[in-house]
């Protein structure tokens, strides 16, 4: 290939090159909260504490709590710091902890005033909209589809259930779900 081969091959390529970078600039951005990382910003409390699948969480950052009471209601919180021992952590109780304390799930306390330490709760860090109480119930739309996910808990033999679902709890699957072991009996309630 002589010089002028070289060249145009060079052209060629530098050209290829802008048109990928023009055509990426092009894409539609995708919609607001339809990349929310739900494993990662979403998690359950007992008490000011959080249990989250995500090891990176920085004091000061925020937190909308959905306490699942009846009616449910919401509670600004911060993180406050990893948390490593029962003190303030009730998941980490040593008979909780052998089953609470699985690879990639970490602890944090949070500083939050209106979250007692029996209250239970979902924790949803830096949501793309703030939730919001109708009927008695949390809803915000997450993942951007247009339709609001709500929030449950229920018992289940040996411990309590989390779950987010999309518009309607307990029908069809959640949208994020995880499971607190008690180390104790209850009697189920989830359907």
């Amino acid at each position: 290939m002589g010089r002028c081969g070289v060249a145009a091959l060079r052209g060629a390529l530098l050209l290829s090159l802008l048109a990928i970078a023009c055509g990426r600039a092009k894409e539609p951005e995708p919609r607001a909260g339809s990349t929310f990382p739900v494993s990662a910003r979403i998690g359950w409390l007992h008490g000011p504490c959080l249990a989250i699948r995500n090891a990176d969480l920085a004091r000061g950052t925020p937190i909308d709590v959905v306490i699942l009471a009846e009616p449910q209601r919401l509670e600004p919180a911060r993180i406050a710091e990893r948390a490593g021992s029962s003190q303030n952590c009730p998941a980490l109780l040593p008979e909780r902890a052998k089953s609470n304390a699985r690879p990639g799930v970490f602890f944090y306390t949070v500083e939050a005033t209106g979250v007692d330490s029996s209250a239970m709760g979902i924790g949803i860090v830096e949501p793309p909209a703030h939730p919001k109480i109708v009927d008695g119930m949390a809803q915000v739309d997450l993942d951007g589809d247009g339709r609001a996910e709500v929030f449950s808990s229920c018992a289940t033999a040996e411990g309590v259930k989390f779950a987010v679902w999309t518009e309607r709890a307990y029908r069809g699957e959640p949208l994020w779900s995880a499971d607190y072991h008690l180390d104790y009996e209850s009697t189920p309630t989830c359907p």
